[in-house]
């Protein structure tokens, strides 16, 4: 527990993990909207839909949908023992691109350079893994897989919707898969429009190799909502 111990000591801890100056530790902003959100649990990722994780690692196909959009992509993940990896893979417009790694899991896809002027659509085999829209730069999904030997520590979840209806909910919950294939939702909880937000006095632990990520629905018609979550990823003792 040292590394813990090393963080919650500092007056200023996370703000230390923000700066770097704490060793095997960093900060994991997760960021994820559904502008469409139908009455079946759908992720929280701008892709739309329940986000389906690849079976095995493969190369990665990234693509535009603009013939303008040459600009290099981050792509950051894990491999197929978990351990972290990153690959940069230059668009080439409308024709699709192939990553040099083979990625289990794909947690954040960015762009180098520049605004893309299409959407830049992700895919392991015919799954689709990332995806970023018109303009945003970066993929907008709340999933994440944490790498082996980690653990992720999340400190702040806030949602927003723009519901108005007061006969309008929209229900949320916790979804988590371990590499051995157990699956938990938990945390169900409702709320109509505005912000919820959960500032956790103690932070919530994903262990290593698991999936996490948020699901919602509406009670009725569709609805936009959003999701930011605050995390540390620090390395097992």
């Amino acid at each position: 527990m040292s590394l813990i111990n090393d963080i919650v000591r500092q007056p200023n801890g996370l703000l230390a993990v923000a700066a770097g100056q704490v060793s095997d530790a960093q900060v994991v902003n997760i960021f994820g909207v559904n502008a469409a959100l139908g009455d079946a649990y759908e992720t929280l990722w701008n892709y739309g839909g329940l986000y389906t994780y690849p079976s095995s690692a493969a190369s990665l196909s990234c693509v535009s949908s603009s013939a303008s959009d040459t600009m290099a992509v981050l792509l950051v993940g894990v491999d197929a023992n978990y351990y972290p990896i990153t690959d940069t893979v230059t668009l080439n417009g409308t024709t699709p691109v192939s990553s040099a790694k083979a990625f289990l899991r794909l947690n954040q896809a960015v762009i180098l350079s520049g605004e893309n002027a299409g959407n830049i659509t992700i895919t392991s085999g015919a799954t689709v893994v990332g995806y970023i829209a018109i303009g945003l730069g970066l993929t907008q999904a709340c999933n994440y897989t944490v790498p082996v030997n980690h653990s992720l520590y999340i400190y702040r979840i806030d949602l927003t919707s723009g519901t108005v209806n007061p006969n309008k909910y929209i229900t949320y919950r916790n979804y988590t898969k371990t590499s051995e294939g157990r699956v938990l939702r938990v945390a169900e909880a409702t709320w109509q429009n505005d912000m919820q937000s959960f500032d956790r006095q103690v932070p919530f632990k994903v262990a290593q190799k698991t999936d996490f990520q948020f699901e919602a629905k509406s009670s009725s018609g569709t609805n936009e909502v959003s999701i930011f979550v605050e995390a540390i990823l620090a390395r097992n003792d």
